[in-house]
């Protein structure tokens, strides 16, 4: 693995995200909503809030379409990704305390997945560009072109992968949110009434 030239922020940036993807990963296999999950959302999201605002002071590559610019030095493209998964942190960390209401209910799981997924994509970038074997079959795959080794196509298949995997990772969670709002309903129903639900 080829960690040259990381800079202190960038070392504090690798950390907090491999914190965020480890509890991340804790958060998505445990029960929810336990004093455990909470807390471990806590860490969680404070962990992704290290990662993401340290990611600003951090300038090795990226990529400015207009006008077109890639390299060292430029705000664009990652720095932008990562201002969107933030709003999409901080939007889940509003709903999470707002899940009585539907929107809520739904909104925080998927909001955090899309935070998680991001994670998860920086990390194939990064795999690509630093790990020795990955790096020379995407070197392999781009030669003689001028690209980053992050757009080729063995990046983009790991990506398409990633996105398919959380595609069906916010369909279950959608499904198992209404089942679990509907048997509250249900419970509810039956308190009020007396009478078992069917």
């Amino acid at each position: 693995m080829n960690m040259t030239g990381v800079s202190p922020i960038g070392w504090l940036h690798t950390f907090a995200s491999l914190v965020a993807l480890a509890v991340g990963a804790l958060v998505l296999m445990r029960t929810k909503g336990t004093d455990l999950h909470k807390l471990m959302g806590k860490i969680y999201a404070g962990a992704f809030l290290v990662a993401g605002f340290s990611a600003f002071g951090i300038y090795h590559f990226d990529i400015q379409f207009v006008p077109f610019k890639a390299g060292p030095g430029v705000f664009g493209l990652f720095h932008y990704e990562t201002v969107v998964t933030l709003a999409f942190l901080f939007f889940a960390l509003f709903t999470a305390r707002r899940q009585r209401h539907a929107f809520s209910a739904y909104a925080h799981p998927v909001s955090m997945l899309v935070v998680y997924y991001n994670i998860v994509a920086a990390l194939i970038n990064e795999a690509v560009v630093r790990v020795a074997p990955l790096r020379r079959i995407a070197d392999s795959q781009i030669e003689g072109r001028a690209a980053n080794v992050a757009q080729s196509p063995l990046a983009r298949e790991l990506h398409y992968v990633a996105q398919i995997g959380f595609l069906l990772l916010i369909v279950w969670f959608v499904v198992k949110v209404a089942r679990s709002r509907r048997r509250r309903a249900q419970s509810a129903t039956t308190i009020e009434s007396g009478v078992p639900a069917p």
